[in-house]
């Protein structure tokens, strides 16, 4: 899975939370990070907006469409202001970003549900931003049940 953004970036004049619809469309209503879509995490009213590149460290990305991505609550009180320190960053580790990379490059999906990290970066993220906790692996448990039927 790879996200794809729109080009050219919307226009807006209104700050950066009224780029929410089309980021939201962007990420296919799917937490950038989790992967779980908003049918089954408690809908729309439990996804944000958050600044990829944390707000903290660039302060130039505030409005930046493309710093924007969709995440559900739990992710993105999870992730907030982190970012991988500089001796991470010198050895080229940060957080996977599906809107470039795909999936399948940096994780598996193990049986029991758990995400296995393909590289530093992908097990940086799964570290992180904790994407192995209980009610995401009994998700795509149920998921995967499902597809099968």
């Amino acid at each position: 899975m790879k996200f794809i953004r729109t080009k050219p970036a919307p226009s807006i004049s209104d700050g950066y939370k009224s780029f929410r619809p089309y980021v939201r469309s962007d990420f296919r209503k799917t937490c950038a990070y989790c992967l779980i879509e908003e049918l089954f995490a408690a809908g729309e009213e439990n996804f944000e907006l958050d600044h990829f590149w944390p707000v903290s460290e660039f302060p130039a990305l505030k409005e930046d469409f493309y710093n924007l991505y969709y995440a559900c609550h739990p992710c993105n009180h999870i992730k907030w202001a982190k970012w991988p320190d500089s001796q991470l960053v010198a050895k080229g580790i940060g957080f996977v970003d599906l809107c470039r990379d795909d999936f399948e490059n940096h994780f598996r999906e193990l049986p029991d549900g758990r995400w296995e990290g393909l590289t530093e970066s992908a097990k940086y993220t799964i570290d992180a931003l904790r994407l192995n906790r209980s009610h995401l692996m009994q998700i795509r448990l149920l998921l995967r049940a499902l597809c099968r039927e």
